[in-house]
């Protein structure tokens, strides 16, 4: 690891050529205790973050899919700010992770650089699939150990390649120390190219770790990329609210408020509907729940859920009655539908004989119990 960063910084400063020649031909000795240095470096220590709760139930997504890109590389094994960057970076995507609802986006995560047995160097380790927070957290816990060059271009590229085909409005968010970007000129190539992808429906976020003062052409000119897109330190981030503001202005919008839905309840005697014990409409039937449908249809998208309800007499065992009940509420939803209503705002149920409305020891009262309720609920209009 420590040669890959030495590497690493003298490819990005040719003025120390003679310094690097030297340095890197130092005898075995020195550079077995440069690795053990490296070994030493403190392993991830836990932190405790407790998650600011987002109500899922208030947000919407506000985005189809986003994407995190975590910079592994070797300057990311440099201590800064008290912790190794590379644990304040897993840390950091490790809050985010806890504090986004699972709603329905599609998620990535993609990496470049890591340790020295990766067989590429830059590469997507979960997704794009449907965001799980535990498959996300599987994810990254596979990144293990920062490692070799900073291959940020590729690891944009690899992004883009993963958010392939998704339409909609997109968010990726790029973790990194923005350490001596090699080629920074290739690196913003690779950003339009993501932008372009998405025509307009892309936001980028540029979370930097560390205090390094570097970069800065490429980390305004990327922040610029689109009117959505921005910079920000990991710091200001690591408050559970203020982790919880980012994942709201990044990912969700507030759900749309739901008007009041006031239901008109109509009663259909069963006798006038069906046969004694059956549950087939007769024509007299038809044309009863036909002018419903006519009426339901009149008013639209007004219209936002029907639920039908099937009542009948006590003559006859409960669970025959119970079912009876079902099949002739299934009878209404069924013709309703041929008449154009949606199926896919109607309840059905039956109620059996278990909500009588009159006395089940008279004719008359069996007669007003055997009935088909249907509740119609409209959304009302602002004042």
């Amino acid at each position: 690891m420590v040669y890959s960063f030495l590497t690493e910084f003298f490819n990005a400063n040719p003025e120390n050529n003679m310094f690097r020649q030297s340095l890197l031909t130092l005898p075995a000795l020195l550079s077995i205790g440069l690795m053990a240095g490296c070994a030493s470096t403190p392993p991830a220590s836990p932190v405790t973050f407790q998650a600011e709760a987002i109500d899922a139930k208030a947000y919407v997504p506000k985005v189809d899919s986003f994407a995190v890109i975590f910079d592994a590389s070797s300057s990311m094994g440099m201590e800064s700010m008290g912790d190794v960057k590379f644990n304040t970076a897993k840390g950091f995507v490790s809050a985010f992770n806890e504090t986004v609802p699972e709603l329905d986006y599609q998620a990535s995560l993609v990496k470049f650089g890591g340790s020295s047995d990766d067989t590429f160097p830059a590469g997507t380790v979960y997704g794009l699939t449907d965001y799980q927070s535990s498959g996300f957290a599987s994810g990254l816990g596979s990144i293990t150990e920062p490692g070799n060059i900073t291959p940020m271009a590729e690891g944009i590229d690899a992004a883009t390649e993963a958010l392939s085909g998704v339409s909609g409005p997109v968010a990726v968010i790029l973790v990194s120390d923005f350490w001596k970007i090699l080629h920074q000129q290739d690196t913003m190539d690779a950003a339009k190219r993501l932008a372009s992808q998405h025509q307009g429906d892309l936001c980028l976020y540029l979370v930097k770790v560390g205090d390094f003062e570097g970069s800065g052409w490429l980390i305004n000119n990327m922040a610029d990329i689109t009117n959505c897109s921005k910079a920000m330190n990991v710091g200001d981030l690591a408050a559970s609210g203020a982790m919880a503001g980012f994942v709201k202005d990044a990912l969700l919008q507030p759900a749309p408020q739901k008007k009041p839905i006031q239901y008109e309840k109509i009663s259909f005697s069963a006798t006038a509907l069906f046969d004694f014990d059956k549950a087939v409409l007769k024509s007299a039937g038809k044309a009863e729940l036909q002018k419903l449908g006519q009426y339901i249809m009149g008013q639209g998208v007004q219209v936002v859920d029907i639920n039908v309800i099937g009542h009948t007499d006590s003559i006859g065992t409960e669970e025959y009655n119970q079912k009876l009940s079902e099949r002739r509420a299934m009878a209404v939803r069924d013709f309703l539908v041929s008449e154009g209503v949606k199926g896919s705002i109607i309840d059905v149920s039956g109620e059996g004989e278990g909500s009588p409305v009159a006395d089940n020891g008279t004719n008359e009262g069996r007669a007003l119990n055997r009935r088909v309720e249907v509740h119609v609920g409209a959304e009302q209009k602002a004042n």
